[in-house]
């Protein structure tokens, strides 16, 4: 019964490359840190590094349930400390982006989706840093922005799972404190990648291989989550926001690069 479990997974193990494992372990880590500590941005890193080494949609499979993995260990902590009023706002039209994701998954390209959200997220940053240097205080945004991102974060979130820089526009403008920022995208994004599971099966996306694969990768979620609640905690709001300003920047640019190779 045992050696009947075991052999997916060995035969998944073997199935990879050392290299396959080095570049999925630091992408599971990195997203680990980024949606229990910086907010997303990062976690754009790591489909990119997961894909260099296997196919997009093989990287979708193995990364939706440790993404799942990585929601339910915080879950409890960004229950307490979300932002519901937000969550109201962003949820719906998140499930509306999600089945647009789905109706047009073979429609459009991961690299040309790619390419918009790099472009998109770009030009955000560099809008913000404008705003900045002017210092100029912004009106609170538009329930409509809200609506906008949470549209667009769930049709990126399931073409590509690259659905933190859209919400991660509107919640920037939010001037949340770090704890309510992460946890409300946590809870988000919780909604988020449970709704993928059946599309993603009906998709004929997912497999038996795929979640051997993930089995193995699952003991790096911890690492990465309790390692961003770490960071979280023991840095500023100023550079805290700074930091994710940044690696919304890191994410952007490389979203452009491989949009364009």
């Amino acid at each position: 019964m045992v050696e009947s479990l075991l052999s997916p997974i060995v035969q998944s193990f073997h199935a990879h490359s050392f290299t396959f494992f080095i570049f999925a372990i630091a992408g599971v880590i990195v997203v680990g840190i980024s949606k229990s500590g910086f907010g997303a941005g990062l976690g754009t890193l790591s489909l990119p590094l997961m894909a260099s080494q296997s196919s997009i949609n093989e990287a979708l499979a193995i990364l939706l349930p440790l993404l799942i993995a990585i929601d339910l260990v915080g879950l409890r902590r960004f229950i307490k400390n979300a932002n519901w009023r937000i969550l109201k706002l962003v949820i719906p039209p998140a499930i509306v982006g999600l089945a647009l994701g789905m109706i047009f998954f073979t429609a459009i390209t991961p690299q040309v989706l790619t390419l918009l959200i790099g472009i998109f997220t770009l030009l955000f940053l560099i809008q913000n840093l404008i705003m900045t240097h002017f210092d100029l205080k912004e009106a609170k945004p538009y329930p409509l922005l809200g609506r906008l991102m949470g549209l667009l974060s769930g049709f990126t979130s399931f073409v590509a799972h690259i659905g933190g820089p859209p919400i991660s526009i509107f919640m920037l403008r939010e001037k949340l404190l770090p704890m309510v920022y992460t946890s409300t995208l946590g809870v988000f994004f919780t909604f988020i990648n449970f709704g993928k599971l059946g599309p993603y099966a009906f998709l004929n996306l997912l497999s038996f291989k795929q979640l051997a694969t993930s089995i193995i990768l699952l003991p790096c979620v911890p690492v990465g989550v309790y390692f961003g609640f770490y960071l979280a905690k023991r840095i500023s709001m100023k550079w805290y926001y700074r930091i994710v300003q940044f690696f919304l920047l890191v994410a952007s640019v490389k979203l452009i690069s491989d949009g364009l190779l």
